[in-house]
């Protein structure tokens, strides 16, 4: 079944989303197709893929750190009603998709490009052959936007004109802006003690009682919808890392925002930065702005980490600003 657009959205408002929300759910059920694919490594990849009549796009969300695909079920909902096919996944130690280690609470990966390896393999096998011939845009939040520009970088995927980075993850924040050199030492010395594959020993657990206030939302209905999906399916609630998945974090700090890097991506990108951003380092945006040949950076001053769970002014310009810039 494919979804009929209507061209138009009306971003929903806060007061109105948790009716919203369940609307919208019914909707996407009977249009989801689902299936699974086995990356370059052999980790399982779980794929939602949302089809919508006469299409003026393709549309592939990639998610952030803890994150999963129903999450965005609301962003879906939003480029299907603007005639846009949707494809969503769960990355790797994310969601239902495989992680390589047995203890799925953390998030693990061997090397920081394999994100970029599966995003290769998830296009070239699964997106491609739905998408046919539209045109492939990409859509991704935080860590999303660092597996985005590894994948433009390393790939070079020429059919990808454009992009939309929300809070891309150039340079990460640790907690409480803990230097990096400490966090470092810390990783070593667990490391020697436990190996790679332990859970790093400050790292943060799932909290079925998140506080709102201290989130990365200024939406309240959407942060509790968010948090009641991760508590109803144990799959969506990993929430720290590995030895391995920080040190390899650490590490794109040391290029990612170099002139190197990124002056060799040709695609067009819209930056959308968060102005009270605590999870990661917004002043090297200007970096991607002047190296990479077609850049914008838009700032949102008053929206926290995830701008897409705003308040209800701020996500009539979000959603104006990001559907203006892929029919432009």
């Amino acid at each position: 079944m494919n979804y009929k657009p209507s061209y138009r959205i009306s971003p929903i408002k806060d007061a109105e989303f948790p009716d919203r929300i369940k609307e919208i759910q019914s909707v996407l059920a009977p249009v989801m197709e689902t299936g699974s694919i086995s990356s370059f490594d052999g980790i399982s990849l779980q794929y939602y893929w949302y089809p919508c009549e006469n299409p003026v796009g393709t549309v592939v969300i990639v998610h952030g750190f803890t994150e999963f695909a129903l999450k965005y079920e609301e962003i879906i909902y939003y480029f299907l009603e603007m005639g846009y096919n949707c494809f969503i996944y769960d990355q790797r130690s994310h969601g239902y998709s495989g992680s390589g280690i047995s203890d799925h609470r953390y998030n693990h990966v061997e090397d920081f490009r394999d994100y970029s390896k599966d995003l290769n393999v998830i296009m070239e096998q699964v997106v491609k052959p739905f998408a046919k011939d539209t045109e492939i845009y990409i859509y991704c939040h935080s860590m999303g936007g660092t597996v985005n520009l590894h994948y433009f970088h390393d790939f070079k995927p020429d059919f990808i004109k454009k992009a939309v980075f929300s809070s891309p993850m150039v340079v990460p924040r640790m907690a409480k802006n803990i230097p990096f050199w400490i966090v470092e030492a810390s990783i070593r010395k667990s490391v020697k003690k436990d190996g790679w594959n332990a859970a790093f020993p400050h790292t943060s657990h799932f909290n079925p009682n998140a506080s709102f206030d201290t989130s990365h939302d200024c939406s309240r209905a959407r942060f509790d919808h968010n948090l009641a999906l991760r508590v109803a399916d144990e799959h969506y609630q990993n929430s720290g890392s590995t030895n391995r998945w920080l040190w390899e974090c650490l590490k794109i700090r040391k290029y990612l925002p170099k002139k190197e890097f990124l002056s060799e991506i040709s695609q067009n990108i819209l930056v959308l930065k968060a102005g009270q951003d605590s999870v990661v380092y917004t002043d090297v945006y200007k970096n991607l702005e002047k190296f990479i040949p077609s850049c914008k950076v838009s700032d949102y001053p008053s929206s926290r980490h995830s701008i897409y769970n705003s308040d209800d002014e701020t996500l009539v310009r979000y959603w104006n600003e990001v559907f203006t810039f892929l029919k432009s």
